[in-house]
């Protein structure tokens, strides 16, 4: 039985956010605004990575001035936002601090350690092959263990294996990874093709980053429910 609707989790995600965004916005404030700095100079870096795949000589230049100190900040803040989005979601807007950041020092250690598996085992058989599709099999393969960013976020203990048959996994890689992937090349596609702004391209992707952390955590809730059942 597949416990994943697609139709529904989207449905539900986007009236979550609807009913939700002032707290949204809220818990929202300190982690952009710590971003900034490192927002400021992505263009450059996105140049800059445009130029090493290209094939050109990039020796000459210069990485900007407190690049690591801006990238920990943005990390940082992409941590403290993830986290308080999952608890909004799964404890509510009463659990969530608007004004003071995630601090704990084991949900930092986790989520970053988390990150960091996931983006090693999606990223080494590509790095190994050059065959990008790789990147997708390999993250079909682990997406389940994505639902421990939850965990993390309502501090209960990783686990290891998650009871979902192959419908239900499908859907969640393709709410997590085709689905968020698709919205964005449309979008990037419109935006070179009839002149839109190239606004318009990131508030979708805004938008969609909000709405991969909802739907995430409303699939961890009914994955925990059918568990639990």
């Amino acid at each position: 039985m597949n416990i994943l609707p697609i139709n529904k989790i989207i449905l539900a995600s986007f009236a979550f956010a609807l009913t939700h965004w002032k707290k949204i916005v809220e818990i929202s404030i300190l982690p952009v605004l710590i971003s900034i700095p490192f927002l400021s100079i992505l263009p450059d870096i996105l140049s800059v990575m445009d130029s090493v795949f290209s094939g050109e000589d990039v020796s000459a230049v210069q990485p900007p001035e407190y690049l690591m100190l801006y990238l920990v900040l943005f990390f940082y803040g992409y941590l403290t936002l993830s986290i308080n989005m999952y608890k909004l979601v799964i404890l509510g807007e009463s659990n969530v601090s608007s004004i003071v950041p995630v601090l704990k020092f084991s949900q930092i250690v986790r989520f970053v350690g988390l990150t960091v598996f996931v983006g090693l085992i999606t990223m080494i058989p590509v790095m190994m092959t050059g065959i990008v599709f790789l990147q997708l099999i390999m993250y079909f393969l682990i997406v389940p263990i994505t639902l421990n960013f939850i965990n993390i976020a309502i501090e209960k203990p990783f686990q290891y294996k998650w009871q979902l048959n192959f419908p239900s996994q499908v859907n969640l890689f393709f709410l997590q990874a085709v689905l968020p992937a698709l919205v964005s090349m449309i979008f990037s596609a419109l935006t070179s093709s009839i002149g839109m702004f190239e606004v318009v391209e990131w508030v979708a992707r805004v938008i969609v980053f909000y709405w991969t952390l909802i739907n995430l955590a409303l699939c961890y809730q009914l994955v925990i429910k059918q568990e639990s059942a």
